[in-house]
């Protein structure tokens, strides 16, 4: 995380390329509907003036929010993104939920529920149960896809919520990149809401 374009220039010659750049602030959501995230960045001078536009730009956009840095990460790329979200019901406490994510979570609505802690088996049984499990099945002779780790990663997000504990809100992953099998999953943006009260 940096706080000017010079330090995500120095930031950007730590990691390999290509680069993404993405704003941090808790006013801010959904960070590519404002311009937020930029892709494909290929030098850390691209970076530099990437942090300067994005800057300008959500300044424009959006001037009551408050801006805490931007962080600079190497670009990660799978097969299929996934959303993993929790949330906490005031009637059941804390849920899990998994679904078709990125640009797709709105679009398809395609989503499994159930009540958090779930283990690996559950996990998994809800992922097969989405309408894009056959895309990371093999669908038309295409690799198939690291469901295990996909699955791994959903209960242990569901542990975490779990033993959060009363304080815990909400969390969404999104997206959980999942490679082909054998290769994982990553989760390349994540938030997190904690009452402190």
């Amino acid at each position: 995380m940096v706080g000017t374009p010079e330090q995500a220039s120095e930031a950007a010659a730590l990691l390999d390329g290509p680069f993404v750049v993405k704003v941090v602030s808790p006013d801010i959501v959904h960070k590519s509907d404002v311009g937020g995230v930029v892709l494909g960045l290929e030098t850390p001078d691209d970076v530099a003036r990437a942090v300067t536009r994005m800057g300008a730009s959500i300044a424009q956009k959006l001037p009551d929010a408050r801006i805490e840095g931007f962080l600079v990460q190497e670009m990660r790329t799978g097969k299929v993104e996934l959303l993993v979200g929790a949330r906490n019901d005031p009637q059941f406490g804390p849920m899990i939920i998994v679904g078709a994510g990125g640009v797709l979570v709105e679009l398809l609505r395609d989503v499994a529920v159930a009540m958090a802690p779930v283990c690996e088996k559950k996990a998994r049984s809800m992922i097969e149960s989405l309408q894009i499990a056959k895309l990371m099945q093999g669908f038309r002779g295409s690799a198939k896809l690291d469901i295990d780790a996909a699955a791994q990663a959903v209960s242990r997000i569901s542990w975490i919520v779990s033993d959060i504990g009363r304080r815990f809100c909400e969390l969404d992953v999104n997206p959980l990149l999942v490679a082909e099998a054998g290769k994982g999953c990553v989760a390349v943006d994540a938030r997190i809401l904690l009452d402190d009260n």
